[in-house]
C-alpha cells in the first residue's frame, strides 16, 4: 500500500468538512514532494506548490489552487502525530527490508518550531527518533516524544525491543 493511501486512511483530516477545496492526499501529496526537494513548512510547501501549480494540477487533479501557507500549517499542526508516524511506519516495514547482516543505526532529532513554554528551564519540544539501515540508506522506522516526559535513550530501548521481537540479532 502507498504511503499517500496510509496517510489518509489512518490519519484524520483535523478540518472541518464544511467548505474542504483540497482533499488530504492532495495536501500530504504537494507536503511530502516538496520537503523530498527540502521545502519545510507552510510558507515553503505553499511556495514550492505554487511555483509548480500546473504540474499539482495535472498531477493532482487539483480543482482550486494550490492552498495558502495558512491551511498547509493548519494542517501540519492539527494532524494526529501519532498517527502519521503509525502510517509512515506501516508503509516503511513493507519497503525496507531488515535482512540478515543488516546494520542499523539509530538518530534523534529536535524538530524545529515545536518550543513550548516561557523560561528556558521549562522548555518542552517535540524530538523524534529514526531507526534507518545502513545498507540502504532507508528510514525503517520513526518514534516521537516530548523532552519533558521521555528521553532519546527510553525511545532508543524501544526500538531495539521492537527489532529483536522481529527476530534481529542487535550488536553494541
Amino acid at each position: 500500500m502507498g504511503l499517500i493511501k496510509l496517510l489518509t486512511e489512518k490519519v484524520d483530516d483535523p478540518r472541518r468538512p464544511q467548505g474542504l477545496r483540497t482533499g488530504l492526499a492532495q495536501m500530504f501529496s504537494i507536503v511530502i514532494i516538496s520537503n523530498l526537494c527540502g521545502h519545510f513548512g507552510g510558507r515553503a510547501v505553499s511556495r514550492f506548490g505554487k511555483l509548480y501549480q500546473s504540474t499539482f494540477t495535472g498531477l493532482l487533479g487539483l480543482k482550486h489552487p494550490v492552498p495558502s501557507h495558512v491551511v498547509f500549517s493548519d494542517v501540519l499542526n492539527r494532524a494526529d502525530e501519532n498517527q502519521v508516524v503509525a502510517a509512515f511506519n506501516e508503509w516503511a516495514s513493507q519497503y525496507v527490508p531488515l535482512g540478515k547482516g543488516e546494520l542499523i543505526s539509530g538518530d534523534g532529532k529536535a524538530l524545529g518550531s515545536t518550543v513550548t513554554g516561557a523560561k528556558n528551564s521549562n522548555q518542552k519540544f517535540t524530538a523524534i527518533v529514526s531507526l534507518f539501515c545502513q545498507k540502504s540508506g532507508l528510514v525503517h522506522s520513526l518514534r516521537q516524544y516530548e523532552n519533558a516526559k521521555k528521553s532519546e535513550i527510553d525511545i532508543v530501548r524501544f526500538l531495539v525491543k521492537e527489532l529483536k521481537a522481529k527476530g534481529l540479532t542487535l550488536f553494541f
